[in-house]
């Protein structure tokens, strides 16, 4: 072939190429090997995310296991030496008493004093949470309830009085019953749950109208 007639081959096929294409630009579509690579990232997100809960859970069952490993390390005569609660019971100088409305609307408030002792029979101050109901016995074994009301921890902590009736801790409770107008004596149950044994301590007392 004659260098003219190659050089002529050559021009049309560049050429032919240029009209295939166009000025347009390429445009590579989405394929199955791009989705199996976002697949394998969003599993190796999966798996990092694991791991991170998987240290921050190994750092707590540490840290629980040193806090043990302390605890027990402590004399064994400081350990018997420290109070725990014991008994709770309701005070006598708790009752319930009229509303400024008067005795004849039936509104009454209890007013119970919880007085917490260790195995000394010593005051001690207590850290959980405090259930009471006040009802009415009635005849034929039946009772009404005329209140209730269960206090948090805190609400515990912030009952603590100390004062000329002594050391104790003060709960009012609102009170009210079908038929009953602040007369005669109710029954007020208390219940303790140790929030650091989980021991649950009760006492029960006949309450009457203080004047």
């Amino acid at each position: 072939m004659k260098a003219t007639q190659l050089r002529g081959v050559i021009i049309g096929a560049i050429a032919a190429i240029f009209s295939l294409g166009g000025c347009n630009p390429v445009v590579l579509t989405p394929n199955q090997n791009d989705a199996l690579r976002r697949q394998v990232r969003d599993l190796q997100e999966q798996v990092n995310s694991a791991k991170a809960k998987q240290v921050e859970l190994e750092q707590q069952i540490a840290q629980s296991a040193k806090a043990a490993e302390e605890k027990s390390s402590i004399d064994p005569a400081i350990l018997a030496a420290t109070p725990h609660v014991a008994m709770v019971q309701i005070g006598s100088p708790s009752g319930f008493l009229a509303s400024k409305a008067g005795v004849e609307t039936g509104g009454c408030t209890a007013r119970i004093y919880l007085e917490p002792s260790d195995g000394l029979g010593r005051f001690l101050q207590i850290v959980g949470s405090v259930q009471i109901s006040i009802f009415e016995l009635k005849a034929g074994g039946k009772s009404q309830t005329l209140g209730q009301a269960e206090f948090s921890p805190g609400q515990v902590r912030d009952a603590w009085r100390g004062g000329l009736l002594g050391t104790h801790y003060t709960f009012e409770i609102p009170l009210a019953g079908s038929g009953w107008n602040c007369q005669g004596s109710v029954t007020a149950k208390l219940e303790f749950r140790d929030g650091t044994t989980g021991k649950l301590f009760t006492s029960e007392r006949q309450l009457i109208l203080q004047k």
